[in-house]
């Protein structure tokens, strides 16, 4: 019986020679895997933040630029001290352009001043008005804030 007992012993070190190699391949896989997905999720989380950093922008810093761009087309048009107007950036120049004439000449980067009565196009690199073109504001019933849309 000894040499039964004895014989049971080498097939057990042989399973776990066997076992060990794939166990710690089979974890190695395991590692990388789990790393690829931290990182693409560290990846996506990172363009989310620029994201939503773009969207929702150093208030401050985006009120001064504002201002300044505002600054400069009072310089070339007439704009009443008293009117606060919109301003904003232009980041999609192909879609505007396919919605409306307007923004024929404008390119991203450009700068969209809207007034009570007026839109302006303005190059701030320039330093020019590329379009000018009345505006309409239409009061929505429906709201009953101060709400408007403007149609150029």
């Amino acid at each position: 019986m000894l040499s039964y007992a004895a014989n049971a012993f080498p097939p057990l070190i042989m399973r776990i020679k066997i076992l060990f190699p794939l166990l710690v391949v089979a974890l190695i896989a395991l590692v990388v895997v789990l790393d690829g997905q931290r990182r693409q999720a560290e990846n996506e989380l990172k363009n989310l933040t620029i994201r939503l950093e773009q969207l929702q922008g150093n208030n401050q810093e985006n009120q001064e630029r504002a201002k300044q761009i505002v600054d400069r087309v009072r310089a070339v048009i007439d704009i009443p001290a008293d009117i606060t107007p919109t301003v904003a950036t232009i980041v999609d120049i192909e879609k505007l352009q396919a919605q409306n004439p307007f923004y024929k000449g404008a390119k991203n980067g450009d700068y969209l001043i809207v007034t009570p009565t007026r839109a302006i196009l303005f190059d701030a690199e320039r330093g020019v008005i590329i379009d000018v073109v009345p505006v309409q504001i239409q009061q929505n019933a429906a709201v009953s804030s101060s709400a408007a849309s403007v149609q150029p």
